[in-house]
């Protein structure tokens, strides 16, 4: 006899856990099948060399959404994080140290720029708007404009209604969704190293580079986090963890090594799932945390969707960019540019080596035509400043975040060219933190390719989908299902794929997790 659940939740990534654990709250017997040996996909701490331990994927925590935190308690279930403001932006022989200290960072700014030091303030003034918009819309089920009906009307009415009073906010978002990061920051500040700072945000989420249009739009939303940037003790799969143990505790089960093969549909409906193993489970509702290209492309039969659905699926544009070195080191790295005296803080753990605008754009160019960067832009971290549990005593270990190397290569493959990556990344690192490379006693690199065949993220995109304008809020992940459902009744969709997207935020799954049980109790 076939095992039987009120839900079962394809992927034990942070959002598929979240989902769970908010229905197994609310008295839902969930089941979360995770294809790896631990949960977390995406939000996972592994050993990557004897002794050393790091956050493999994602590695800051600053989106957590603090509802997410109250709800599911997870702080009484473990969840330990320590501030990170301090980032340092170098150049060969000096520098400037971005802290949560405004009057300090304009200290900091005004010796390379005034003018840029007096607009610093401004400019996040300006900005404020659209965070705040992009915070309440985070909130969200996006409303599908064009539908036509009575109940799609309303909640289209609902929603403009809601929003009356944000005209001018959401004039200044279409302009940073259709502007480049470079116009965008360039009508702020002057210095290349100020603007730079900036625009290296723009280069998160997209795939061509901080002079393309629309590129602005992530400037925005990496600064929607409330909790400001963190280190999570123990590494980011302490996230995942403390969510699992969340949602245990109200009695939703966890299966890991447990490959879905297929959600099972019958007349219409989804049913249940197969499993590689062969095993058959039951359950009234199926949510799949995995991409919408896995689940629509090879887990539903096409025989079950419409083809336009289905085309519209195959058109998600996800290109990874971004590499990753997980690097075990005898000391830590020393930044021949920073100088605690001058910036006022002891240790510079974590920071973003793209001195100049054409820095960034170089390494997009030479990776828009097939290739990798021959200088990468690099933000290296070092977790073990605030948690030396990751690594031997003495010790420390520096996660090197970069780019740009796309998913593939034009006559090569990374089997050949991973270690050419690597010495890239390691001589940028010896130009501004001199004898870095002599430090590293093992590393471990990761390209967008290794990321796909690990954790099944098409591309090895970490947001399952570009943040670009045809790509979010009624388009994400594509139009008309953009509220968590899909074309087959019962099964519903979260996870990156879906709004609000990608990073550490654990919203799709709560936000999934509140269409599912309206609809329970509409259909009870």
């Amino acid at each position: 006899m076939n095992r039987k659940f009120d839900a079962i939740v394809v992927g034990g990534g942070h959002n598929g856990l979240t989902c769970g654990a908010y229905l197994a709250r609310a008295g839902k017997r969930t089941l979360v099948l995770e294809q790896k040996p631990v949960v977390g996909g995406a939000s996972v701490t592994e050993e990557f060399s004897p002794g050393f331990r790091a956050s493999t994927y994602s590695y800051i925590l600053g989106h957590l959404h603090p509802k997410v935190i109250a709800e599911l308690e997870l702080k009484k279930f473990g969840l330990e994080y320590s501030p990170q403001p301090d980032v340092f932006n170098p150049t060969e022989d000096d520098g400037i140290i971005f802290t949560a200290n405004p009057a300090r960072t304009r200290e900091q700014i005004a010796r390379f720029s005034r003018k840029d030091a007096e607009n610093y303030p401004k400019f996040f003034e300006r900005l404020q708007s659209s965070v705040e918009i992009l915070r309440r819309l985070q909130l969200e089920t996006p409303v599908n404009p064009f539908r036509g009906d009575p109940a799609g009307l309303w909640k289209t009415a609902r929603f403009a209604w809601r929003y009356r009073k944000s005209e001018a906010a959401f004039y200044d978002l279409v302009r940073a969704l259709s502007m480049s990061a470079h116009d965008y920051v360039s009508r702020w500040f002057e210095h290349d190293l100020v603007k730079a700072k900036f625009m290296f945000w723009g280069t998160m989420g997209t795939s061509d580079g901080p002079y393309a249009p629309g590129s602005a739009f992530c400037i925005v939303a990496n600064l929607v986090g409330q909790i400001g940037m963190n280190f999570c003790k123990g590494g980011m799969g302490a996230v995942a963890e403390t969510i699992s143990a969340s949602g245990a505790a109200h009695g939703m089960e966890v299966q890991c090594d447990a490959w879905v093969e297929e959600i099972r549909v019958q007349g219409g409906r989804a049913v249940g799932v197969r499993l590689r193993s062969g095993e058959e489970i039951d359950a009234g509702r199926v949510i799949s945390a995995a991409s919408a290209k896995c689940t629509f492309l090879h887990m539903v039969g096409a025989e079950h969707l419409p083809d336009d659905f289905v085309e519209d699926v195959k058109g998600i544009r996800a290109r990874g960019n971004g590499f990753k070195i997980l690097c075990a080191v005898d000391r830590l790295p020393q930044y021949k540019g920073f100088s605690a005296e001058r910036t006022g803080v002891d240790y510079p753990a974590y920071a973003h080596i793209c001195p100049t605008p054409e820095y960034l754009e170089r390494a997009y160019q030479e990776a828009r035509f097939g290739w990798y960067s021959s200088d990468p832009y690099l933000s290296p971290n070092v977790p073990t400043h605030t948690d030396p549990s990751l690594a031997p005593e003495g010790k420390h270990v520096v996660v090197i975040y970069g780019g740009v190397t796309p998913h593939e290569l034009r006559n090569s493959d990374w089997d050949r060219e991973r270690p050419q990556m690597v010495r890239n990344a390691f001589a940028v690192m010896d130009r501004f933190a001199p004898g870095f490379s002599k430090s590293v006693i093992d590393h471990k690199a990761i390209t967008p390719k290794d990321i796909e065949a690990d954790i099944n993220m098409p591309g090895g995109n970490a947001d399952h989908g570009e943040l670009s304008l045809d790509q979010l809020f009624f388009m994400r992940p594509v139009p008309r299902y953009a509220d968590y459902r899909s074309p087959v009744k019962n099964l519903y969709q979260t996870g990156a794929s879906t709004h609000p997207g990608g990073s550490v935020s654990a919203l799709p799954g709560h936000n999934a997790a509140r269409e599912i049980l309206n609809d329970w109790r509409w259909r009870a």
